[in-house]
């Protein structure tokens, strides 16, 4: 088993990292002035984050626990430290740390970076200076090729760190303006499940990037703007290995565009309580290692 690294969006994941909020997520009086949509049920949400973890694991996928312990007197981290995704991105060497765009989130990353250093985790870089990089915004188009999504949450001063670390490992980086007005990352719009194979929300991207996808041999599968997807998070999914994935419980109208395009589904989990966070099961996967 590989115990860090990825270079790609499909390849067997064999290692994330997940953090299951206390009794603290429930205490906000008003949901969003911490970025989130409805009030959060910490009873609720425990029950669903043991249910990923057993489906990883299940899986066979290691589960990483983020240790919480405060790093500062601040506590306002917690309120979205279970968006693991957002905290960094890995590479073959190493893995970039982000900078927050949101200062009610800016302390996450030094959680994550102290479990990415206790697991013997390379740090090739944090994003510093005026740079605002946040790791749902980074996908490996190829091993040789990283889409940085370029709007909210991920500005250029970040690009060009991240363009710099990628370039020692002899990987190209590309910036996507992003567009899109319902979701804040790049991951929210398209997600890449195989080789030549990326499902896409067409009506909410930038063009440019089905001319990224096209130039580089993909297949495009088109994921309407329906209630499933925009409410339920129907394609915040995480692929576990290629054409097949986990996703979010109670959409079968996007299980079936699943099936028809030849992925495999094989887990589906409930996730009320991180879409009351305005986040879902990918925003809530840290990947850690592909093999």
């Amino acid at each position: 088993m590989t115990s860090s690294g990825v270079s790609s969006e499909y390849g067997r994941l064999t290692r994330v990292l997940l953090h299951k909020p206390g009794a603290e997520i429930g205490s906000c009086a008003k949901p969003s002035a911490v970025l989130h949509l409805r009030p959060i049920d910490p009873e609720i949400m425990s029950r669903e984050y043991d249910d990923i973890a057993t489906a990883y694991t299940r899986l066979g996928i290691e589960v990483i626990r983020l240790d919480s312990t405060p790093l500062s007197p601040d506590r306002n981290y917690l309120y979205n430290l279970m968006y693991c995704r957002d905290l960094f991105f890995m590479t073959p060497a190493g893995a970039i740390i982000g900078n927050m765009a949101n200062n009610i989130r800016r302390e996450e990353v030094l959680y994550a970076r102290r479990a990415l250093e206790e697991l013997g985790i390379s740090i090739l870089h944090a994003i510093d200076g005026e740079g605002l990089f946040e790791g749902a915004d980074a996908l490996w188009i190829n091993d040789r090729l990283v889409a940085i999504g370029i709007g909210n949450r991920t500005n250029m001063a970040a690009f060009a760190q991240i363009k710099a670390v990628l370039q020692r490992q002899g990987v190209a980086a590309v910036p996507l303006a992003s567009h899109q007005t319902r979701t804040q990352h790049l991951l929210g719009t398209m997600q890449i499940v195989d080789r030549n194979l990326a499902l896409v929300r067409t009506e909410i991207i930038n063009p440019e990037l089905i001319r990224l996808l096209e130039a580089n041999g993909f297949n495009v599968i088109t994921i309407p703007e329906n209630d499933e997807v925009m409410a339920r998070q129907a394609m915040n999914i995480v692929t576990i290995a290629p054409s097949t994935i986990v996703m979010t419980a109670g959409c079968p109208e996007t299980r079936r565009l699943y099936r028809n395009a030849g992925l495999t589904v094989a887990a589906e989990i409930e996730i009320s309580q991180l879409i009351n966070g305005a986040g879902g099961l990918a925003c809530a996967t840290g990947i850690i290692a592909r093999a």
